[in-house]
Parts: structure tokens; sequence; C-alpha cells
């Protein structure tokens, strides 16, 4: 199963490594699933493009994958909570993780 994280970055490096914890620990319990994170995707682009193409990309990326899981504070997100109603939208099948995994 292809599995798209979705977690607040706002350009933060602080964000990037908590996604890589979180991966690190989903691969340990789930290695079956091959998990994306559009942090580590498109981040090195997030001051070259605009938010809303970013945005774009990222979205793009997570039609293509089989489930979402949210962690992080991501009702402050701007782009957390586009996922979530892209992910609603387009019936792909989300998770809210309130803790790591």
């Amino acid at each position: 199963m292809l599995i798209y994280i979705s977690h607040p970055y706002g350009g933060k490096q602080e964000n990037k490594q908590k996604v890589e914890e979180i991966i690190n620990k989903l691969v340990q319990t789930n290695p079956e699933n091959t998990y994306i994170s559009p942090i580590h995707c498109f981040g090195f682009m997030y001051d070259a493009v605009s938010y809303e193409q970013g945005l774009e990309m990222c979205l793009n990326l997570l039609e293509k994958c089989d489930k979402m899981l949210v962690f992080g504070d991501w009702k402050n997100s701007r782009g957390c909570t586009a996922e979530v109603l892209f992910a609603e939208n387009y019936m792909i099948p989300y998770e809210i993780k309130e803790a790591l995994p």
C-alpha cells in the first residue's frame, strides 16, 4: 500500500525531522507499506515555487496514494487541511493520528 504522510511543514527543518521519525517507526511496524512524504519530495523547492504550485504538486502526489495518515497540528496548517479536504472529496481513506506511531 502506498501511504501519504501529511504533516505541517512551513519550511521548518524540525518538521522534516519529525516526519523522518514517523516514517522510520511506521516502516519498522508495517514494512509491507511504502510511505511517501511530500515534505521530502518537494520541500527543497519551498521558496522556489508559489504556495499554490507547491500544494498542487502535493495533491497530485496524494491522488496516486492508497491512503493518507495525518500527523501533527494539522488543523492549524493550511496545507494539511487542504490535503484532508482533497482526500474527502476524492474518497481517499485517511486517518488522523494524534501521536507518533
